[in-house]
């Protein structure tokens, strides 16, 4: 395979340029070929784009400005993206390279994989091509166990991501947990690339998110994420066994817990958050409970080489106190806040000298919207603007969880946004789909989520999830 090829196909499998670099930071593939300083979010005016290109894109700074931040969608699709979601024959082009993975040449499968992660994240894909539905699970599983190059472990694990945003809603308990125990596996296999593991433990968060019957099955993969990655060497709780269910073998419990590379520690952190954002919503004591265990071990990721895993550390604070103080109508705050806050400010105030002025300047940025949610109660607003349309993020819930779905949709977010159902009922937004034309600036109508249309959606995604839950026999306890 030649060098460009590989190059393809190794920024299609880490998505949007986001790869974890040997210091386990996240950067751009190309981040060489940049040459303008980032504007300061305070010169950046809330009805301006961030940035004119996806080079000058701060993903990490923008998640937690305390200014309003405007992303503009259109500007990061490739040429690719645009001829994906305008062709007719993507049922075709997607069913062909299906077909190429039970393919013997490696490189042919990886192309395969490659094709079928642009078209499932550039289209929705879940009612048109849902006989194809549970064979396209089974081809990309065993893509991903038996992957013969980190390229296409890689594409089968990101395929595997969105599969389940655009067929979870649908997918059996057996489906569901299937997948579930084989990420898992992947996800602590210390023997693997860390690239690899990164992509096991974001499609894990996405399966539990959407596939999940309530907070108890987030709770379950919030734990392991926990147990094996963020705090390992914390002492387990004598009930876990029995809060939440332990699918590891005695194997598995004996095996020696190593520190996890940045990459995968800023990845675990960033799974955490997402779901734990299913369990404070659902069980606010719960939530809390496990963020104190939780809690030592994020403190110290805020004082790791990694720029990336401190602010998913700082982000996931953040979360905790919003959402908790939203629980109990008042001003939460952790037993050690002082010590958080002056952590925080530290970070903050802290010196261009190691890290460089750009990455300093986004962890400034991001732990200054930190710190005004945990001490003012204000959280940051985030803007996402495509095609005509925009839509507004203002507290950490729907942040985490957005940056979560853009990791694994990328460019392809703004088409699944319009037509894929699973994205409104996340985001409690729904478009008006009657405009043909994407680009008319009449097409900035958002339905509000107490239209009927979103009504509706929103009861037909509750019917699936409950229908899911009946099958699996789980008691619905909120004790605990």
């Amino acid at each position: 395979m030649s060098g460009s090829n590989t190059n393809e196909l190794l920024r299609a499998a880490l998505n949007a340029g986001r790869v974890p670099s040997s210091s386990g930071r996240s950067t751009s593939g190309n981040r060489s070929s940049r040459k303008a300083t980032p504007k300061s979010p305070r010169s950046v005016a809330a009805s301006r784009d961030v940035s004119d290109n996806e080079e000058d894109f701060d993903d990490a700074a923008s998640m937690a400005s305390d200014d309003t931040w405007v992303i503009n969608e259109t500007s990061e699709e490739t040429a690719e993206d645009v001829a994906m979601e305008n062709t007719d024959n993507w049922q075709d082009t997607l069913q062909s390279a299906l077909d190429t993975l039970g393919e013997k040449r490696v490189c042919t499968r990886e192309r395969g994989l490659a094709t079928v992660a642009q078209v499932m994240a550039h289209v929705y894909v879940g009612e048109a091509m849902e006989g194809r539905r549970l064979a396209s699970l089974e081809a990309l599983k065993k893509c991903a166990k038996t992957a013969k190059s980190q390229i296409e472990g890689m594409l089968a694990l990101r395929g595997i991501a969105l599969w389940f945003i655009n067929f979870g809603v649908d997918a059996s308990a057996n489906e569901y947990t299937e997948v579930k125990v084989f990420l898992k596996t992947l996800a602590r296999d210390k023997h693997l690339s860390p690239h690899v593991r990164v992509m096991a433990l974001a499609a894990l968060g996405v399966a539990s998110f959407v596939s999940g019957a309530d907070y108890n099955d987030a709770a379950e993969v919030l734990k392991f994420v926990g147990d094996w990655f963020i705090h390992p060497d914390a002492p387990r709780a004598e009930d876990d066994d029995d809060a939440f269910e332990q699918e590891e073998s005695e194997e598995e419990e004996e095996e020696e817990l190593e520190p996890a590379p940045a990459a995968v520690m800023r990845q675990a952190l960033e799974t955490y958050g997402l779901l734990m954002t299913v369990v404070v919503d659902a069980n606010a004591r719960v939530a809390e409970k496990m963020f104190d265990r939780a809690f030592d071990a994020h403190l110290e990721a805020l004082a790791a080489d990694s720029i990336e895993v401190r602010l998913a550390a700082a982000q996931n604070f953040a979360l905790m106190h919003s959402e908790l103080s939203r629980q109990e109508n008042g001003r939460f705050e952790f037993d050690r806040q002082d010590e958080l806050v002056g952590t925080l400010s530290a970070i903050k105030h802290q010196s261009s000298k190691r890290h460089g002025r750009r990455d300093t300047h986004a962890q400034r940025s991001a732990v200054r919207g930190v710190l005004q949610t945990i001490e003012n109660g204000e959280a940051p607003e985030l803007k996402l603007a495509f095609r005509g349309r925009s839509v507004s993020f203002a507290d950490w819930p729907r942040i985490l969880r957005l940056h979560a779905f853009r990791a694994v949709l990328g460019g392809g977010i703004n088409r699944q946004f319009v037509d894929n159902p699973l994205l409104g009922q996340v985001f409690e937004v729904v478009f008006d789909t009657g405009a043909d034309d994407m680009g008319s600036s009449e097409a900035r109508m958002v339905v509000s989520p107490n239209s009927t249309l979103a009504k509706a959606r929103a009861v037909n995604m509750r019917k699936k999830r409950e229908a899911r839950h009946s099958s699996r026999n789980l008691d619905n306890d909120d004790s605990d």
